[in-house]
């Protein structure tokens, strides 16, 4: 067996950095397109948070101590055929979306909170918790999990 002999112990070797640029730069684009996504949602996701020393200076508010206020609800019950039922009163949906606005206005704590049969298409339950939404906003919300059987 015969080795092959170097020329000459000064030649250098050639490497080929041409991949390793390649793998490089779809890394970086990569990082790039992530970055750019987090910097467009990083408006909605940002959530400052009271520190411990800042929690300690809260006060409570003064309330009247004859009658303090508990948030007050308006329980919406959605059933199959899009019957709703009100605080167990039967109201068509056309009324309920005329009175609502009064009675959120009547105090900042009262919530609307819809609860659903569960025989209803998710269609009907969308649409009704869509216009609830448009009128009450963030003080509406869905109930999940009424009526499990234990």
């Amino acid at each position: 067996m015969r080795f092959k002999q170097r020329k000459s112990r000064d030649d250098v070797p050639e490497l080929e950095i041409t991949p390793m640029l390649n793998v490089m730069l779809v890394v970086l684009a990569f990082f790039v397109t992530v970055a750019a996504n987090l910097a467009e949602e990083g408006e909605h996701l940002m959530v400052r948070l009271p520190q411990e020393a800042e929690a300690l200076e809260i006060e409570p508010p003064e309330a009247d101590s004859d009658s303090p206020e508990e948030p007050e609800f308006l329980q919406v019950v959605l059933q199959e055929g899009g019957a709703l039922l009100v605080n167990d009163r039967p109201l068509e949906k056309a009324q309920l979306l005329e009175q609502l606005p009064g009675y959120l206005q009547q105090s900042p704590q009262r919530q609307v909170y819809l609860q659903v049969s569960e025989d209803v298409p998710y269609q009907t339950v969308i649409e009704t918790l869509t216009a609830l939404n448009g009128i009450g906003g963030d003080r509406v919300s869905l109930v999940i999990g009424w009526g499990e059987k234990r």
